[in-house]
């Protein structure tokens, strides 16, 4: 016995019991069954023609209750079977198709629209289930012997929620021509009450799909094409396709523009507060502020009645351009013009002045929301914890050009005490604890920074044991938390420290980055670790392993330089030949040529293992390849590296080289041609070439 079987004998006994003129039997036509067994026994045939037999008025409401209870058990496919069935017998079932097609059609993307009482199936559901839902629906509109406009309807919203854009599309294009009698009569009425096919809310489903998906030209094609169809788009038409902009990930703030000047354009239609706030919050989030205060001020001058979202959408504006006075100014505005501050207008306040490292007003921010009993969001919290870590980085800079050269170095302005500023930081983090709000990675790693700024190398490390200890997935350490614990240990010199956290890192699962490397080679450097530098160096150069770039070269050269011996010096000339074989610094698509070198961007290290480079690839390709020796360049600037270079060739070259210093060109040294050639012939003769 089926389940269609099952639940059709269902239906007819309840009909019995429901009847008060029957009781407990069950009439049809005049046909009386002695007993309920019979509707278990009999074949979905039998009871369908019994039920077919009686007066239409009767019959239609227990053929689609079949149909119905067959959707609430989840079996489409039983009753697609039952639906066409029906439809050979004769019967009117126009509704019952909608109702097979929007069960075939409902779920996808993030609806959960199910067929009343249908069972929700699990969210992982596998899309070629799906797929085979929607192949079903399609059949059932073709099997209809007159496909409706509220059938195509229907399938076209499956497609868009689950985003195939270009069936919801053609399925449309298809509408348009099937019905293309009704709408041109529409087309020639004025009659504006007349609704035209396929409708408004058809054409809007087909382009929020083509614009969730990227398809922006098509969806600006369709948004003409309705237009020539008679279809009067609406200002939620522009402002729905408007926000799809603005959430976009890069916004797509040029295609908001334009449909903000659409709207401005389009007869009937008056753009709104709503309109203008998202064309600004789209450019906002692209980093156009300059764009998105132009329409800020645009909205002023018509004299809409601005509210609170619009002005802080101006305020993030502002914050994404480091201009927190701006921001601040705009704040002060609201409060002025009887505009309350929200909870996201101070979260975006305190942004704005955590961007420009302002942390002191950040934090008079997070004060002030207290005392209003505002909600302050894990958004917010970070937003000043990082004004924090901006300020330490910015003060422990400075701290250190202070140290370098204690004569010409002024002490900073900013009144940002590294030694202050992390405690400040954990004391935000306790805040949270206590006030409930959640700690993110965003959250721990802002405070590793700021501890690391400061020196508090160990602090750092127990917010990584933390993040690990709170067993949330939301906590847990990745990659940006680790790389700025191990720079928190690098920058105090604590290699050991910093190389526990890498392997940490990877024992974890996370493969380590560019950043993640460079991070622990800085960390030993400071803690003058030569050789793990050097395998360090050796390790990125494997395959599957982050290239690494200039700075790792930078760094690791200046590593093996500080250290003594000739092992030292051998490994400095292998790690700059192999980063020039590599493309990172000497390219042959630069303007380094053979003859004319620029030097000028080097460090003092990376410089002197350049000069030792350039003159042994001169024997070489003297040797190899019979080039003409000529007059050797080497670019400086006209800088404490000019007489730098000067000494090296001078002191550390054997022979001895010698150079000038042509009188118009101040930052280049030049050797001879003969000098070179000297140089060249006695290599040879050292090495019985």
């Amino acid at each position: 016995m089926t389940t269609r079987t099952f639940a059709i004998g269902l239906l007819v006994l309840a009909a019995a019991f429901t009847s008060s003129a029957f009781q407990c039997k069950i009439h049809t036509n005049g046909l009386q069954l002695p007993n309920h067994s019979f509707c278990f026994r009999r074949s979905r045939s039998c009871v369908s023609s019994i039920c077919l037999s009686a007066p239409e008025k009767e019959t239609i409401k227990p053929l689609h209750s079949v149909i119905e209870s067959l959707l609430v058990s989840g079996n489409l496919n039983d009753a697609a079977s039952e639906l066409r069935h029906q439809q050979n017998s004769g019967a009117d079932v126009t509704s019952s198709f909608h109702a097979v097609i929007e069960a075939c059609c409902a779920g996808g993307g993030n609806e959960k629209r199910h067929y009343k009482g249908q069972r929700r199936k699990p969210h992982h559901a596998s899309s070629k289930g799906d797929g085979n839902r929607l192949d079903l629906a399609v059949s059932l509109l073709q099997s209809m012997d007159n496909a409706t406009v509220h059938a195509h309807d229907i399938l076209i919203s499956g497609y868009a929620r689950r985003g195939r854009w270009s069936d919801a599309l053609d399925l449309l294009t298809e509408m348009e021509n099937k019905f293309y009698s009704s709408t041109e009569i529409h087309a020639n009425t004025k009659n504006d009450s007349a609704e035209t096919i396929p409708s408004l809310n058809t054409y809007q489903t087909v382009l929020t799909s083509l614009a969730h998906n990227g398809q922006y030209d098509k969806m600006m094609t369709l948004l003409t094409k309705l237009r020539r169809r008679g279809v009067k788009p609406t200002v939620y038409t522009f402002n729905t396709l408007m926000n799809i902009c603005a959430q976009d990930k890069p916004s797509r703030w040029k295609e908001a523009l334009s449909l903000l000047s659409q709207c401005q354009r389009e007869p009937g239609v008056t753009p709104d507060l709503v309109t203008y706030t998202t064309a600004m919050r789209a450019c906002a989030r692209a980093k156009k502020s300059n764009k998105a205060m132009e329409i800020f001020r645009v909205v002023k001058v018509m004299g809409l009645e601005l509210d609170a979202f619009c002005y802080t959408t101006a305020m993030n504006a502002c914050a994404n351009d480091k201009a927190w006075k701006t921001a601040l100014k705009l704040m002060d505005e609201m409060i002025e013009k009887g505009i309350t501050p929200n909870e996201f207008t101070y979260s975006v306040a305190i942004t704005a002045c955590g961007n420009g490292g302002q942390w002191s007003k950040a934090l008079e921010l997070l004060d002030k929301m207290r005392a209003m009993d505002l909600k302050i969001n894990t958004i917010t919290y970070n937003s000043a914890i990082q004004a924090l870590a901006k300020a330490a980085r910015t003060e422990s800079k400075q701290q250190r050009r202070f140290d370098y050269d204690e004569n010409t170095a002024t002490e900073s302005d900013s009144n940002a005490d590294p030694g202050a500023l992390w405690r400040r930081a954990l004391q935000l983090l306790k805040n949270m604890e206590s006030e409930g709000v959640a700690l993110d990675k965003f959250t721990y790693s802002s405070a590793i920074n700021v501890c690391g700024a400061a020196g508090r190398w160990r602090e750092a490390v127990d917010l990584v044991n933390a993040m690990k200890k709170d067993g949330n997935k939301d906590t847990k350490p990745n990659q940006v938390t680790y790389t700025s614990a191990i720079v928190a240990c690098g920058t105090s010199g604590q290699w050991d420290a910093a190389y526990t956290l890498f392997n940490e890192m990877k024992h974890d699962g996370l493969k380590p980055d560019l950043v993640s490397y460079n991070a622990l080679i800085s960390a030993g450097m400071n803690g003058n670790r030569p050789n793990e530098v050097f395998n360090l160096w050796l390790e990125m150069c494997q395959p599957n392993n982050p290239n690494p770039d200039i700075v790792t070269l930078t760094e690791v050269v200046a590593t093996l330089d500080r250290a003594t011996g000739k092992a030292n010096r051998e490994k400095v000339d292998q790690v700059f030949s192999q980063a020039v074989d590599r493309g990172i610094i000497l390219r042959e698509d630069s303007l380094d040529r053979t003859w004319d070198i620029d030097l000028s961007g080097m460090t003092f290290p990376v410089a002197r293992a350049a000069c030792r480079f350039i003159f042994n690839r001169l024997v070489m390709r003297s040797r190899d390849e019979n080039v003409e020796v000529e007059n050797l360049s080497l670019i400086t600037g006209a800088s404490r590296m000019r007489e730098y270079i000067r000494e090296v060739l001078r002191d550390e070259l054997t022979p001895a080289v010698y150079c000038v210093v042509p009188k118009r060109e101040q930052g280049t040294l030049q050797v001879k041609s003969k000098m070179v050639e000297n140089y060249v012939n006695a290599q040879r003769d050292d090495n019985n070439l």
